[in-house]
C-alpha cells in the first residue's frame, strides 16, 4: 500500500473520531440540561449520541439545571480525542 494511502486512511479515522467526539460532545449538553433533555429536539437527539457514547457505567452526576452530567459521554470524548491524538502522530511520521 503506498503512503498515500495510508496517510489518507489515517486521515478518514482521524476526522470520524472528531466527528464521534462532536456527536458525544452534543449528548453530554443535553443531558447536562434537563429541561433540553425532555425537549421534544433532545429525545429525537438522543438515540444518536447515544449510539456514540461507550457504556462504560460511569454513571452520571446531578447538575443544578435538572440534569446529569454524563460521565460515560465525557469519558468517550476524552478516548475518541486521544486516539486522533495519536493516530495524528503516526499521520506525521508516514
Amino acid at each position: 500500500m503506498s503512503k498515500r494511502l495510508v496517510r489518507l486512511g489515517l486521515t478518514i479515522c482521524m476526522d470520524l473520531l472528531v466527528l464521534a467526539a462532536i456527536v458525544a460532545t452534543g449528548g453530554l449538553v443535553i443531558r447536562f440540561f434537563g429541561a433540553l433533555a425532555s425537549s421534544t429536539v433532545g429525545e429525537l437527539l438522543r438515540p444518536i449520541t447515544d449510539a456514540v457514547r461507550l457504556p462504560l457505567g460511569l454513571g452520571g452526576i446531578k447538575t443544578p439545571y435538572g440534569g446529569v452530567f454524563d460521565l460515560d459521554a465525557a469519558a468517550t470524548v476524552a478516548a475518541a480525542l486521544f486516539v486522533e491524538w495519536v493516530l495524528a502522530g503516526v499521520r506525521r511520521r508516514s
